[in-house]
């Protein structure tokens, strides 16, 4: 299960009697194999999302942001400064997210999954399962951990017999300190992928005891430092409905040290929110940025104390890929998958007259939202359809319409059902969309502004085939003000069915209301392949032959507001994480007692940036004879790996 090396330096030790040993060897043999005091670099990336390249496959443009290949130079430069001391991990989320990833899985699988082989050349350690390695399904995960040359591990993942399903942790050896690895991934996967982890008899279970347990254990197996590697937020509400579902919290990474002893590190993904730096109850807490865009950095020094290794400091950093090379190595790993990926993306499906934007699209009915919810209607016959706008930057230009721009306007790689719901719970499903909005003034504004960050734009969902009216003058749970179907007001008993897709229907998104809803289609066929298709067989699309005006926000003042507040959040929405409000619970830097609460009416919020010790540090430091900083001046190195 885990990887062990060990040093030999013993064995060199000339053979001499027991009086000049002695002499030469004052202390303990096995004192001198180790240095008193040493020096580990737990270096870590998260959320990966097929960012393997410095390239936006939608845009069809470079992104130096964002690059596998670019956060390898780092590392490499890291185990140059630090040699045999570096442990390389990844917070989960690599197998789904961008065209590239679509195509590994769909269009043209090679041999050995790009990431896999991007990892296998940059010599990871150990990644944890992340959530989206479900959604292709279990037998394209079970075959890419087949393939990867380093363990994928999740201590609460079960089998049907109740084992673990894949390794709950890994112990590695660098600089003679023993390192365990323990992983656990989000039970939020059971809503999210119920029918991929039951076709396969998968549970995930409560990350904290499962842990906990292996925490344990690697201590009696005398590990000298525990890094928990964890696919999870750090705190705050699940995404969905924790009582409904029976399951345990989403978001425990800052639970996990709170509540367990023994821990040295925490790196966690999934929230998509970088943290560094920060520390609870004795344990380094680390968040990558997403999508590839940094390499976190911590630094523990350790020292010898008996038979065992204790850490005495630890530290965190942030190295952005921004401005690094890519190793050509990585980019080698994924070529083919890449110009195959390229091609695709850049295939004409159809043409458009119209420029259609996405831009407004959960403040205005817009023609784009209705193209995708009258395709899920139409497919399945359903009286309604619901769905939600991903992201404001989608678009089609006029002219030809690319499996690009299709791929943007539908980024998730999600299956079309449809359901059989009531007229409450229509209702009650809108009320829970309208979450995405605070309540406003008849002036049309509210204190901390109209759009609530704390709710992902994807869970504002828009149903077409009904009528109605959004109040957000009235108090959350009491805005839906008019609601009709075909000219009459729709009653709590009424009966409609509804395409939604599969993330949705299983109560994602904390809609569970929709939970236990029977199901009357469910075809597996994968909505973004539906668009294209439709696409395709019209030809040149026409937005009159899908756009409705179905539904509205009141006061008219608030859509305005509301817009110009989604235009200054689309960068951060483009990277990949919603935008964080000024008192998120994910704030960077936040240590152990720090307040998340939001300021209360009358009160002000301020938030204190400091700087230390730079020591005049006034550019970068750059070794001598070089013209990059430090963490790109390094050669590549090479290291042993004994199994």
């Amino acid at each position: 299960m885990g990887r062990l090396s060990f040093a030999l330096g013993a064995a060199l030790l000339p053979v001499v009697g027991s009086s000049m040993l002695a002499t030469l060897c004052p202390r303990p043999l096995e004192a001198q194999r180790a240095p008193r005091r040493v020096e580990l670099t737990i270096a870590a990336t998260t959320d990966v999302h097929g960012r393997l390249r410095a390239w936006d496959y939608y845009a069809g443009a470079p992104d130096p942001t964002h690059s596998l290949a670019a956060a390898a130079t780092i590392v490499d430069s890291a185990r140059k400064a630090n040699p045999d001391g570096v442990v390389l991990v990844e917070g989960g989320d690599i197998l789904q997210g961008n065209p590239l990833l679509y195509v590994a899985a769909r269009v043209r699988p090679t041999p050995v999954h790009p990431v896999i082989a991007a990892m296998n050349v940059m010599r990871y350690d150990a990644a944890v399962l992340g959530n989206h390695e479900f959604n292709y399904g279990v037998p394209l995960l079970q075959k890419a951990i087949g393939q990867a040359g380093f363990p994928f591990v999740a201590a609460n993942v079960l089998d049907a017999k109740g084992n673990p399903w894949v390794a709950p942790m890994t112990m590695v050896v660098r600089r003679g300190v023993r390192v365990a690895i323990i992983g656990g991934t989000t039970p939020g996967s059971m809503v999210w992928d119920r029918e991929n982890l039951k076709a396969a008899g998968l549970t995930v279970t409560d990350i904290v005891p499962a842990v906990r347990a292996r925490v344990q254990e690697a201590r009696r197996r005398q590990a000298d430092v525990v890094v928990v590697l964890l696919h999870s937020g750090l705190d705050g509400a699940a995404s969905y409905d924790t009582v409904s579902t029976g399951l345990p919290s989403e978001n425990v990474a800052g639970r996990v040290p709170r509540e367990i002893d023994g821990i040295d590190v925490v790196v966690y993904g999934h929230s998509h929110r970088e943290l560094v730096d920060s520390t609870i109850n004795g344990a380094l807490l680390m968040q990558p940025r997403n999508w590839a865009g940094s390499v976190a950095l911590g630094t523990l020094v350790l020292e010898k104390r008996g038979r065992n290794f204790t850490v005495v400091a630890r530290k965190g950093a942030s190295v952005r890929v921004a401005g690094h090379k890519e190793h050509p190595d990585v980019l080698a790993a994924m070529r083919g998958t890449h110009e195959a990926t390229v091609a695709w993306v850049n295939e004409p499906v159809g043409r458009t007259t119209t420029a259609w934007r996405a831009d407004s699209a959960r403040v205005v009915d817009m023609p784009i939202t209705d193209l995708v919810n009258e395709v899920m209607r139409r497919n399945t016959g359903a009286d309604l359809s619901a769905t939600a706008a991903f992201t404001l930057d989608a678009g089609l230009d006029t002219g030809a319409i690319t499996q690009a721009e299709l791929s943007r306007l539908y980024p998730y790689d999600n299956t079309l059902r449809a359901v059989r719901i009531s007229g409450a719970q229509l209702k009650a499903f809108l009320e829970h969309s309208a979450r995405y909005y605070r309540t406003v003034g008849a002036d049309g504004r509210a204190e901390r502004g109209v759009v609530d960050n704390t709710v992902p734009g994807y869970n504002f969902d828009v149903v077409s085939g009904a009528d109605y009216t959004i109040d957000l003058r009235q108090p959350i749970g009491q805005r839906i003000t008019k609601l009709t179907y075909r000219g009459r007001e729709v009653q709590p008993a009424d009966s409609f069915t509804m395409a939604v897709n599969n993330y949705r229907q299983g109560g994602g998104g904390g809609f569970s209301m929709l939970q236990g809803a029977p199901v009357v289609f469910d075809k597996d066929l994968d909505i973004r392949q539906l668009i294209i298709d439709e696409v395709r067989k019209v030809g040149t699309l026409d937005p009159a032959q899908y756009a409705t005006r179905n539904w509205r926000i009141e006061p008219a003042a608030a859509v305005g507001q509301a817009y110009g507040e989604m235009t200054r959040g689309r960068s951060a929405e483009a990277n990949g994480r919603a935008p964080a409000p000024a008192t998120s619970a994910e704030s960077p830097n936040r240590t152990a007692g720090a307040s998340g609460a939001a300021a209360r009416p009358g009160q002000r919020t301020v938030r204190v940036i400091a700087m230390s010790d730079f020591h005049a540090a006034l550019r970068p430091r750059r070794p001598a004879g070089s013209s990059r900083p430090r963490w790109d001046a390094q050669p590549p190195s090479r290291r042993r790996a004994i199994r």
